[in-house]
């Protein structure tokens, strides 16, 4: 799969990556709380979390970096889509030549799907 295809998956990527940094956190944290003495031991939660023993430290901290960048991801690329949709439906060409430059890079971080939209935008308002 090359880059251009994959750029439109970003936003399913990074709420993978931040549900899989969630539940690291979770489990991570909960055992080193328990194994600290901060917290009660809980049947329920145990299962979730003995299984990887002294790993858990590890998950701990790399779940707080997959939510950290999952988030972070997610929510840049629906601020780009929002951006984008905001200067492409622009009534005059004097703003949309104006946003042009932008809307090009926005179009080209989101893939080709809204690539090809500035492109029949631009040939509407007869634009290079």
């Amino acid at each position: 799969m090359s880059w251009k295809k994959a750029r439109e998956f970003i936003p399913h990527i990074s709420l993978i990556l931040f549900a899989l940094g969630v539940y690291w956190t979770i489990t991570g944290g909960y055992w080193v709380l328990q194994t600290t003495g901060f917290l009660n031991k809980n049947i329920s939660m145990d299962t979730l979390s003995s299984w990887a023993g002294a790993w858990n430290y590890w998950f701990l901290g790399i779940g707080l970096i997959l939510m950290g960048v999952g988030g972070w991801y997610f929510f840049d690329t629906i601020r780009k889509r929002r951006k984008f949709e905001e200067y492409i439906h622009s009534e005059s060409k004097r703003e949309f030549v104006n946003n042009l430059r932008e809307l090009e890079e926005i179009a080209y971080k989101l893939g080709e799907r809204y690539e090809n939209r500035l492109e029949e935008k631009k040939k509407k308002w007869k634009v290079k």
